[in-house]
């Protein structure tokens, strides 16, 4: 009989690795000028760090996020208006990286939404809210590129749960996962009269954002983001959080983009198999036992 770690000893490992999680958000503003004809009261820059908001208005009129109902207090944005900037630093390198899911490194989140054509339904007629802001990358801080084409406060909307409905009051169960990006090769405008369902299964795992690709910039790595917008502007973007979206892992078993308990389970199926084509063997050394958990556990979903 194989022998299988205990699930007291899972949980004991899974509580001290993921408490050493790499953190993908920003993590600290290096400059802040917020321009002028921004939203008044959105004007601490420190709310674009950290991880996006789930739910909105809380205290006030509480919400989840959707790709229908976005973000919307001054605790959650900050806006920037004409001739303003915000300039963002991770403590760790982003990297441009093949294995992230389709290429994307770099993940913006605004406040966008859709306009419900059919409302309450949820069937995308239009984008409103998406107001701009030229985004730039920078290794040193010093020597910014552009990244043409992209804007910081644009689609994909941000949605916070997976069981949740298009303008539902309390939270879901299931979080969304916002560090998988949307397929860049679907522009948001086929989403318009998709019924929710339908919207649901283009979302698929994903919390939304707009997505970045370092390498058609000819950049392997970056530390620092700049959203800025030009002095004629006349709207204003919001900004609710920056990611490094990590690579694809070896030890999402079942493919889903998040490693929990459902590969775990996979992997003590596996417990002491052998051979090249197994999907639990994690690190490929042909045999599935502790290296293959601990991997596993590396990885797991916060």
């Amino acid at each position: 009989m194989r022998a299988v770690p205990s699930i007291v000893g899972l949980c004991l490992i899974v509580c001290s690795l993921t408490s050493i999680a790499q953190d993908p958000w920003a993590d600290f503003v290096v400059v802040w000028e917020p321009g002028i004809g921004g939203a008044p009261g959105y004007d601490d820059p420190q709310r674009s760090l950290g991880e996006p908001s789930r739910m909105s208005g809380l205290g006030i009129d509480p919400g989840v996020v959707s790709p229908f109902q976005p973000a919307w207090t001054p605790n959650e944005l900050v806006s920037i208006g004409a001739n303003g900037e915000l300039v963002v630093g991770f403590d760790d390198w982003i990297m441009d990286d093949s294995g992230n899911p389709f290429g994307i490194d770099l993940i913006i989140f605004g406040n966008s939404g859709f306009i419900d054509g059919n409302s309450p339904m949820g069937t995308p007629n239009g984008l409103f809210g998406a107001d701009g802001g030229l985004i730039w990358v920078s290794e040193d801080g010093e020597d910014w590129i552009n990244v043409p084409g992209c804007f910081a406060d644009d689609a994909w909307p941000t949605r916070g749960w997976m069981d949740s409905g298009p303008y539902d009051m309390e939270s879901g169960i299931e979080p969304t996962d916002f560090l998988s990006p949307m397929d860049p090769a679907i522009p948001w405008s086929d989403s318009i009269g998709q019924p929710w369902s339908q919207l649901l299964e283009t979302y698929g795992h994903s919390g939304g954002g707009v997505g970045i690709d370092l390498q058609p910039l000819g950049l392997n790595r970056v530390k620092f983001v700049r959203i800025s917008v030009p002095a004629d502007a006349f709207l204003a973007p919001e900004v609710d959080a920056i990611a490094d979206v990590p690579p694809q892992q070896p030890a999402d078993l079942n493919g889903d983009e998040i490693v929990d308990v459902n590969d775990l389970l996979m992997l003590l199926e596996s417990w002491g198999a052998t051979g090249s084509d197994n999907p639990a063997d994690v690190d490929g050394n042909g045999v599935i036992d502790v290296a293959d958990l601990l991997l596993m556990l590396e990885a797991w979903t916060e």
